[in-house]
């Protein structure tokens, strides 16, 4: 069930790939390096946002898998209908505060004569926040009763948009970013309106209970709120690199790094994969079984199985980085860019090992340990970040990059290690302790 269910995320997150080879080529020569490496600030400023749900949507997965596997199928109803009337709030929310941010930002990353274009850009996307932050909501319904296959029956045509929606503009004549981000708009608004559907319908009695409730306030948000700070601070050290980069050198510079990175982040997808089928499974597993029971087992029989799929990959990019970007871009781009990519073959590897102990922790409702892990290392991070990129551009970034991913993934496995051990403790206490009668 486990392969099974990460297959389906692999070949819906995979095969959209196979469009992004293809487009991303023809995205630089229409729009132009400055352009592109706008686009992808665009695309990394969406997903971002997409995180601004205070860890709901994690939270939502956690507590419909913890339900279904209590057999408290009375709660769901509840549970879903708070979480959309929380998520669609944060969503409004987001989408004004991208919407107020939009003129800096196009004053920072545009010259004078297209700054009304990008900042319109962002415009756009600010109003697509409602629909991509409820979406994660749905998504992770879907997730916790299982359906992956539904789901990316879904992601796949939506993943695909993503890459020939802007082709679609620059081939009819219209490259321009707010377009473009037009067109996505409209796109995120399709994927959750599809994913409500099918979210509702896998849910039981969902419609005749799918009211709010003020009394689940307090644990979604209790619960979500660690969730929040890595999903807010870790996209954000992810993406922080090309905004600094941006600033610092160019939007070209951008482009040169942003290229290699996107590359590393879709091969992403393998581990990606297996670890959101692992997280609503630690879920379940957290209701049924004793404490600490098999936790050591499962995790590094699930990193072994992460390694055995991620080392052929990041091997094969180290060694061929340069002919690869040479037949894929241009063998201009490929001198300017496959150092980025060789270092960041490696931090995939690292990124990939760092899935399981964190699906564990949050699986088990210890999003507090992620969240402080993060919170810690987030000012260690920019700081190496600003020193990197100010003495060695976007091969510094790169570097620091990789530091940082290193980093998380030795702590989050040692962090968990500390965590099942304690599990196993109180375990042993209280089996040892007399009976009351």
């Amino acid at each position: 069930m486990v392969l099974r269910n990460a297959l389906y995320n692999m070949l819906g997150l995979g095969l959209p790939l196979a469009i992004a080879v293809v487009a991303i080529p023809a995205l630089i020569s229409s729009l132009g390096e400055a352009n592109f490496g706008i686009l992808t600030i665009i695309w990394a400023v969406v997903s971002y946002f997409g995180l601004f749900d205070l860890g709901l949507g994690r939270a939502v997965t956690q507590q419909v898998a913890t339900a279904v596997a209590a057999k408290r199928h009375h709660e769901l109803g509840a549970i879903v209908g708070t979480s959309s009337l929380l998520m669609l709030a944060l969503g409004l929310l987001s989408g004004m505060l991208m919407a107020g941010a939009a003129p800096l930002i196009a004053n920072q990353l545009a010259d004078q004569g297209h700054q009304a274009e990008v900042a319109g850009a962002f415009y756009w996307m600010a109003l697509a926040m409602p629909a991509i932050v409820l979406t994660s909501g749905y998504r992770g319904i879907l997730e916790a009763m299982g359906r992956f296959g539904i789901i990316n029956i879904i992601r796949f045509p939506m993943g695909v948009f993503t890459f020939v929606g802007p082709l679609a503009a620059v081939w009819t004549g219209n490259a321009r970013l707010d377009i473009i981000a037009a067109i996505l708009c409209a796109g995120r608004v399709v994927a959750c309106a599809i994913h409500a559907h099918f979210a509702l319908r896998a849910v039981p009695d969902v419609h005749g209970h799918g009211a709010y409730d003020r009394a689940l306030l307090r644990p979604l948000l209790g619960m979500g709120g660690w969730m929040s700070v890595s999903n807010i601070v870790s996209p954000l050290m992810s993406y922080i690199d090309r905004f600094m980069l941006g600033f610092a050198a160019s939007a070209a510079a951008v482009a040169y790094y942003a290229t290699p990175q996107e590359l590393i982040l879709r091969i992403g997808i393998v581990p990606g994969a297996l670890a959101a089928v692992l997280f609503p499974m630690f879920a379940a597993n957290t209701a049924t079984a004793a404490p600490g029971q098999d936790d050591a087992r499962h995790v590094w029989r699930y990193s072994l199985m992460i390694f055995v799929m991620m080392l052929p990959l990041t091997a094969g990019l180290m060694i061929f980085a340069r002919p690869l970007l040479a037949m894929w871009i241009s063998p201009d781009f490929s001198a300017r860019a496959a150092a980025i990519l060789q270092i960041m073959a490696v931090a995939a590897l690292a990124s990939g090992l760092a899935q399981v102990p964190y699906s564990m922790l949050q699986g088990q409702g210890r999003a507090d340990i992620t969240g402080k892990l993060h919170l810690a290392e987030f000012p260690i991070y920019v700081a190496l970040l600003y020193v990197l990129v100010m003495h060695y551009g976007a091969e510094g970034a790169a570097w620091a990059w990789l530091l940082r991913i290193t980093g998380d993934m030795v702590a989050l496995y040692c962090l968990n290690g500390l965590n099942i051990r304690t599990r196993l403790d109180v375990d042993s206490v209280q089996s040892a302790a007399p009976v009351q009668k």
